[in-house]
């Protein structure tokens, strides 16, 4: 097992079991704006299919990791990931109410995702397997990369708030982006502590980056090709707009400067955010103070 420094800051402490009401939310939640509205609502199509599988590799990493600290945050990890994945679940839940059937789509990544960070084929030797999975947990990191990145977007910017976006549906970017932040250096550590590989990390991020922005801009296209309040298509300059108005990341954040961040050799995760300002949200946010409150009063009981 290869000699690393392990950074722990950038690891979750626990799961916080948030609740939304998305009875007053409309379906475009950023007024007067379906294109911004609906490129981040590719996010509940991408996360719940994609951190499932994130949770799976961590997993089965899980049993050749011997550093008690980093073990210890697996858990937490696993149990945020879980309540995310739910979470945007429930958002697709209420698309569906709205006219927006996101299935053929979900149904078609997961397809993907199943092969590409799924298990290994069964004709494997264990060798190529041991090397499967670590494949498996460099390209999670490279996604956990992205999540900690929009995380911190979101967090920091406020061009949806002069939007005046739909509060509730802020409350959960942020909430989410908070823990990702949080968590954002543990499968890095993991995939570090198992195998430590720059060559895989690499070309992880090279082959991940341009994927995960093409299966976003196609949710976005598909989105707004099946809403049927709007007659409008998907375009690289409304990308650019919405950015220079900072709804959304630019895309090219996305696309280099965030990629070519994450190949530098002393690359760590914990130099990427401010830990201290996803908790100062945590502790803001109205869901997450509603889950303290629900958890207080069980506690009673």
């Amino acid at each position: 097992m290869p000699e690393v420094a392990l950074h722990h800051d950038g690891h979750p402490k626990f799961r916080r079991m948030v609740r939304f009401d998305w009875s007053e939310t409309p379906l475009h939640w950023v007024p007067d704006d379906p294109f911004s509205t609906h490129m981040i609502n590719v996010l509940h199509l991408l996360l719940p299919e994609g951190e499932r599988h994130f949770i799976k590799a961590v997993l089965e990493a899980s049993s050749l990791v011997d550093d008690p600290e980093l073990e210890a945050a697996i858990k937490p990890f696993i149990q945020q990931e879980s309540w995310h994945a739910w979470a945007h679940q429930v958002v697709l839940d209420h698309l569906a109410e709205q006219g927006i059937d996101t299935k053929p789509y979900t149904d078609r990544l997961g397809k993907t995702l199943s092969f590409s960070l799924g298990d290994p084929p069964r004709y494997f030797p264990p060798p190529l397997r041991r090397w499967w999975l670590y494949r498996r947990l460099a390209d999670v990191a490279a996604l956990e990369h992205f999540t900690a990145m929009l995380g911190e977007w979101v967090l920091t910017n406020q061009g949806l708030d002069y939007a005046h976006a739909d509060p509730m549906m802020l409350d959960l970017l942020r909430w989410h982006g908070a823990e990702e932040v949080e968590h954002r250096s543990l499968v890095f550590d993991v995939y570090q502590h198992v195998c430590g590989s720059y060559a895989i990390r690499a070309f992880s991020m090279f082959m991940t980056a341009p994927l995960f922005i093409g299966w976003w801009v196609a949710g976005a296209r598909y989105l707004m090709n099946h809403d049927p309040t709007i007659d409008q298509k998907w375009r690289w300059r409304d990308w650019m707009r919405a950015a220079r108005q900072y709804r959304l990341p630019g895309p090219w954040k996305l696309l280099v400067t965030s990629p070519v961040r994450y190949m530098r050799p002393s690359h760590h995760p914990s130099a990427e955010a401010d830990t201290q300002m996803a908790i100062d949200y945590l502790n803001y946010s109205p869901v997450a103070k509603a889950a303290r409150e629900r958890a207080r009063q069980a506690a009673l009981r």
